[in-house]
């Protein structure tokens, strides 16, 4: 199914732009349309203290509230101003930012969304990539911050674990990967354990028409193995299956997922 309208999460930050440029890469691709949206609740102060900070106080925080996200809402239109107009879209959503973002993605074919933002100005503006792919039930390609969408290629890197996530991603990326794309499919583990792993996926990829190259590694460190295999075959996105774990032992003891998306230097599909 080719993909016809992309969800953009911005909020004109550093980490947004980056997923906006690349966004505008995905629609010009696919001649898709694209929809920014800034979802956003109470500013922090207002919400924890509302009723004991004197009106006139909140009222200049509403006032540099609504100049920021007119600012947000410009410089969206100003960055799409050379794609097509009928195809460019703007929300501004009121509500908790995430729990706003994943409503607004039912009716979209692909999330893409930057990082989060560290000490970020606007807090109650921001958005988790990490709640976002866990519950939205669509594909969110998360981007890094400062990526340069020029260096974007289709040579595609697959992490595969033969688990229900890494299953629902490789779904997903045959959606939206071009009929030439070349998928190298990593599986980490003993050689003969990981290809007999492996195999049902690359047939699948392979009739799909994907030039599929199977590569298995032995490591302890399984992020770091998707990570430089993804440099090493000169990768212009990662594919992976994400968060398979609690989102409680995720936070507390980290995961591959979660480190894969602080060291990445490539655009991530993350699907659960």
């Amino acid at each position: 199914m080719p993909i016809k309208n992309i969800l953009v999460s911005y909020n004109g930050s550093p980490e947004a732009n980056s997923a906006l440029n690349m966004a505008l890469v995905m629609a010009e691709r696919y001649n898709a349309h694209i929809t920014g949206i800034l979802a956003h609740g109470l500013p922090n102060l207002l919400y924890a203290y509302g009723g004991h900070v004197p009106q006139s106080a909140m009222d200049q925080l509403d006032e540099v509230d609504k100049l920021h996200r007119e600012k947000v809402r410009n410089t969206f239109m100003e960055t799409t101003d050379g794609y097509r107009a009928d195809h460019v879209h703007f929300l501004d959503v009121y509500g908790e930012a995430d729990e706003m973002l994943m409503d607004i993605a039912i009716g979209y074919d692909l999330v893409i969304m930057g990082p989060t933002e560290k000490n970020s100005d606007f807090p109650h503006m921001q958005v988790h990539p990490d709640v976002i792919a866990r519950n939205a039930g669509k594909p969110v390609i998360v981007v890094p911050g400062g990526y340069n969408p020029d260096s974007f290629n289709d040579k595609v890197l697959l992490a595969w674990d033969g688990k229900r996530a890494a299953s629902k991603a490789m779904s997903d990326a045959i959606g939206l990967l071009k009929p030439d794309a070349e998928i190298s499919l990593l599986c980490v583990g003993a050689p003969e354990k990981a290809e007999a792993k492996a195999l049902p996926a690359v047939l699948n990829l392979e009739r799909h028409g994907f030039k599929t190259k199977l590569i298995t590694k032995k490591a302890n460190k399984v992020a770091k193995a998707i990570l430089s295999t993804a440099e090493s075959e000169g990768a212009g996105m990662l594919v992976m299956g994400a968060y398979e774990h609690a989102k409680l032992r995720e936070d507390l003891f980290g995961g591959v997922t979660n480190t894969v998306l602080k060291k990445t230097s490539i655009p991530v599909l993350l699907s659960h």
